[in-house]
């Protein structure tokens, strides 16, 4: 599935915030060179950094992270055997209700992905709108996998969604 939906030089918040993050571990196994600050804010740095990737990837080098930047990243992620429970840098950082954006569409797929596997999910819309089906597939999530049940994805709930999804089969996805 494609998204017009990308993160990018300006944006903001916990999907920045966590694409940062990797990006660091990328750095720390040597990956790429440059190391950036997790605090929510796409920069110059993360500009670089998403670059660097990109090339590492043998992807457009664009600074944006698009669809096939996403997925080379949780792919990377999943071959290094990475997992992703890294701290939010603030409490502001998280997805909820209103909220659009790759990050959105992305956590979509995973819970599709997740949801085609385990019968107790249902699949949702992928239009990366974070509606009234969104919010109610998060907490079906939350729910099943012992989180506090509040509809948004935090810290906790993105990493249980994104180990989740990395567990899974390479055919589930």
């Amino acid at each position: 599935m494609f998204t017009d939906y990308v993160l990018k030089q300006g944006d903001i918040g916990i999907s920045v915030n966590k694409m940062q993050a990797y990006l660091n571990l990328f750095q720390e196994r040597g990956i790429i060179t440059t190391r950036n600050l997790q605090d929510g804010v796409y920069g110059v740095r993360t500009a670089q950094a998403v670059r660097e990737f990109q090339h590492s990837a043998q992807l457009r080098e664009d600074g944006i992270i698009g669809n096939d930047t996403w997925d080379a990243i949780v792919n990377k992620l999943r071959e290094l055997g990475i997992v992703t429970n890294i701290p939010v840098a603030s409490r502001d950082f998280y997805l909820s209700s209103g909220n659009r954006g790759i990050g959105v569409f992305k956590m979509q797929e995973y819970l599709n992905a997740i949801a085609a596997s385990n019968p107790c999910l249902r699949p949702i819309p992928v239009d990366g709108m974070y509606g009234p089906r969104t919010v109610t597939a998060v907490q079906m999530f939350q729910y099943l996998y012992d989180l506090n049940i509040d509809g948004v994805i935090g810290s906790r709930t993105w990493d249980a969604i994104i180990n989740e999804y990395k567990s899974l089969p390479v055919s589930a996805m």
